[in-house]
């Protein structure tokens, strides 16, 4: 019985074959291509890891313990559990994911999405809490070439930079003294419960507004949460439009800037520009900047930040500097996908073509009755 190509078996067999062999070298052949801002990227990585250096270097000179265990990648930055300072719980696994030079790369790949660009101004918010993130983003600032106007709370949660006499705002001072910085927080409040140090003890409220004026900054002293959030908007109005800005970047769960906390947990981390804020009224500063369609880059949750880009979280040792989606993504070979194309093409084509002709010429060679 006549069968043609496209029918047998054996041909069949052969073009599946075939197919996946293709298929998967097309699929196993893939290339590494660089993401946007690559290069300053790695230099906000570098200085990142410049600005821990310093920190540590320093913390060591003053005799202030490090504990190894709850620092494991001992870059001396990780704080204590319980101190005068310490304003909420803290997660210690996020504080330890964040001191990790990557994410300053990680900020620079935000901002960049956020159509931030050199001489730009952004509104900054940073609190204690998360050292490294603080990092993260003032590098990424300086390596961009980006002005930031910063207003900061000093309380932080437990790990967080919450030694008396290793503030954040102390940090700072230090970076800037060093080079590694050009810029520090211009104004700063006391921060924890409604940003006023609701749960410090006196003794704690003290402390910070002696790191504020050692530090030589501006106290923002408020009455309430109220007070504390149009105070801010006060003084990031007072230098520009708020819709002037190119972008709003906030590092931890600032009271006066999260507002209501049925609000702040509406608000995702990582970069967001569009989003309906207009009925966040009591949602604070953050709030108040989204309402005016500024881009927020909101540095909190940081598991949930590190999976948009499948980055290892809590990692033990640190990646090494470059690592990471945000720095190079792997995709197909499109030449060798287009060659898998070509290959796959001309198979189904040639073996139509061909039972075609042996179609053609069996109907001529024999009765077509033959077949009823």
């Amino acid at each position: 019985m006549f069968r043609p190509a496209i029918q047998r078996v054996e041909v069949l067999v052969t073009m599946a074959i075939i197919s996946l062999i293709v298929f998967y070298g097309a699929s196993s052949l893939t290339v590494k291509t660089r993401e946007p801002a690559y290069d300053v990227k790695i230099a906000a990585a570098e200085r990142m890891q410049k600005a821990m250096d310093v920190l540590k270097d320093s913390r060591g000179e003053a005799a202030i313990f490090m504990d190894d265990i709850n620092d494991p990648n001992e870059t001396g930055l990780i704080g204590r559990q319980f101190t005068y300072i310490t304003t909420d719980e803290g997660d210690l696994d996020a504080k330890i994911s964040v001191l990790d030079p990557n994410v300053a790369a990680m900020m620079v790949d935000y901002l960049t999405k956020a159509g931030v660009q050199r001489g730009d101004t952004v509104a900054v918010t940073l609190t204690g809490s998360m050292p490294g993130g603080n990092l993260a983003v003032v590098c990424a600032l300086e390596e961009m070439g980006v002005t930031p106007h910063i207003l900061a709370s000093v309380g932080a949660s437990q790990w967080g930079a919450n030694i008396e006499g290793f503030t954040w705002l102390d940090m700072e001072r230090l970076l800037k003294e060093a080079g590694v910085i050009s810029f520090t927080t211009r104004a700063a409040s006391i921060g924890g419960g409604s940003d006023i140090g609701r749960r410090l003890s006196p003794k704690g409220r003290d402390l910070i507004k002696s790191a504020i004026a050692r530090n030589d900054i501006d106290l923002i002293s408020s009455e309430n949460l109220s007070d504390a959030v149009s105070r801010r908007i006060n003084r990031y109005s007072a230098d520009r439009r708020i819709e002037d800005y190119k972008a709003f970047v906030n590092v931890g769960g600032g009271a006066a800037v999260l507002g209501d906390a049925a609000y702040a947990r509406l608000i995702p981390p990582g970069l967001t520009i569009r989003m309906q804020f207009e009925s966040m009224r009591n949602g604070g500063v953050m709030a108040k900047f989204g309402r005016e369609g500024v881009p927020i880059i909101h540095v909190l949750n940081i598991r949930s930040m590190f999976a948009q880009f499948a980055y290892p979280y809590a990692a033990t040792p640190t990646p090494e500097l470059g690592v990471g989606s945000f720095y190079s993504s792997e995709r197909y070979n499109p030449w060798t996908t287009a060659l898998a194309l070509v290959i796959l093409l001309a198979m189904v084509v040639t073996v139509g073509l061909n039972s075609k002709r042996k179609i053609k010429h069996h109907l001529e060679k024999y009765e077509p009755d033959s077949y009823v």
